[in-house]
């Protein structure tokens, strides 16, 4: 790849943080983004579950974002799909962030690129590349909406939304991720920050797996709480609404494309 094109590539890999789409979204920083909260919490909420924790002798893995925000990859409370792309994956990360749109918006669920930038020519000039990850972000804060308004949440979606660029090679290798892979890669996380799936040599036509896997694992836990849900009985005086940390999943119908007219 000649030095104009992979210039290019660098600051085109803005486009494939449309994957963030929660990139996260996840809110993993108290500090720096708003809470998860979805519109049934009309009432005081009542937790079915106790406070998550992290499991014994799981290690916590920190980044700092394109927004300059620490955070944590594998925050508890959270199921975090973890999206590991690089320049040489754009279509696979575009075929992944649409396969997450089912899960946008959930108080429970947490999408994170990580862009592997190690011995790229975006590492010369990382004030640029992330001008363009942040312009980015914002544009696919807005058109998440309505994928967030079909899960209850009211939220801004820009604030959910973490991609972070691997300059340095400070985050790939905790992941355990091969220098320049050229497929894509996918960790999920649990809401005790155990690693529950990995998944290596992604392409597009593999992000059907992709969301099975974590549908499955967003089933598992709203089986969990619904069962606990079930042992409470009626909820405390005056709590007539419980706000599910794990709502059941809802049917997915892809919105409609917009008109390029």
């Amino acid at each position: 790849m000649s030095v104009r094109r992979n210039f290019h590539a660098a600051g085109m890999l803005a486009l494939l943080l449309a994957v963030a789409g929660g990139c996260a979204g996840a809110a993993v920083s108290t500090a720096t983004v708003a809470p998860l909260v979805t519109t049934n919490a009309m009432v005081s909420p009542v937790s079915p579950l106790p406070a998550p924790a992290y499991a014994p002798h799981v290690r916590k893995f920190h980044a700092i974002d394109a927004d300059n925000h620490h955070i944590v990859l594998n925050r508890p409370g959270y199921l975090t799909l973890i999206v590991g792309t690089s320049e040489d994956s754009q279509d696979a990360a575009r075929a992944a962030g649409k396969a997450m749109y089912p899960f946008e918006g959930r108080p429970d669920f947490s999408l994170i690129v990580v862009v592997d930038l190690r011995h790229t020519i975006a590492s010369w000039v990382p004030s640029m590349v992330l001008a363009r990850m942040r312009v980015s972000l914002d544009q696919e804060g807005s058109e998440l909406k309505p994928y967030f308004l079909k899960n209850g949440n009211r939220n801004n979606p820009r604030s959910y939304l973490h991609v972070v660029p691997d300059f340095t090679g400070t985050i790939c290798p905790q992941l355990d991720w091969a220098e320049h892979d050229d497929k894509l890669r996918v960790l999920i996380f649990g809401v005790d920050g155990r690693e529950l799936v990995r998944m290596d040599n992604l392409d597009a036509g593999d992000m059907g797996k992709v969301q099975e896997a974590m549908r499955k694992a967003i089933q598992d836990q709203v089986n969990l709480e619904q069962a606990h849900l079930a042992t409470m009985g009626k909820p405390p005086p005056g709590r007539t609404h419980v706000v599910l940390q794990h709502p059941p999943l809802v049917p997915y119908t892809p919105l409609p494309a917009k008109s390029s007219n």
